[in-house]
């Protein structure tokens, strides 16, 4: 019977495993981001700026479906001067990490919002980028965009 030189036995073991590790690290990263992500639309509907001004990332910059542009600071401000959101809710998420510390999120978001006696329903696309920054999962860019309109047939 022959035996397997030593070096080839740890290669087996250091190389075969890898992939495990680096799966079981990006399913935890990927969780991370979806809990923050789910953090973010509870805090919009619950009207908690103290919970989005730690989600957003302080460069934090949203380019919205009609080429408005907003700051973290716009759009908090727009928060405390009456902007509410009835639903805000994420679907259809695809999450591709980039880093361990970079991840997008496309998806649909529905969302009812607008101030008091105005509330409009809204269905949009999303990438969301989310940056790690310590311990917290921060989302520094997002941009919206309206559905296709289905052609007339």
């Amino acid at each position: 019977m022959k035996s397997i030189p030593l070096f080839l036995l740890l290669a087996a073991i250091v190389f075969g495993s890898t992939p495990v590790i680096r799966a079981s690290t990006q399913d935890d990263t990927v969780a991370a981001v979806l809990a923050a992500n789910q953090a973010r639309n509870t805090a919009l509907v619950a009207h908690d700026l103290a919970t989005l001004d730690r989600l957003l990332a302080p460069d934090f910059n949203y380019t919205h479906s009609n080429n408005m542009q907003e700051t973290k600071a716009s759009h908090l401000d727009s928060l405390v001067k009456g902007l509410r959101y009835d639903k805000f809710e994420t679907t259809e998420l695809r999450v591709n990490v980039i880093t361990p510390d970079v991840v997008t999120v496309n998806g649909i978001f529905d969302q009812i919002k607008g101030k008091e006696g105005a509330m409009k329903a809204g269905r949009y696309f999303f990438l969301a980028v989310w940056r790690k920054h310590g311990d917290t999962w921060q989302i520094t860019s997002l941009q919206s965009a309206l559905p296709p309109v289905p052609a007339a047939k």
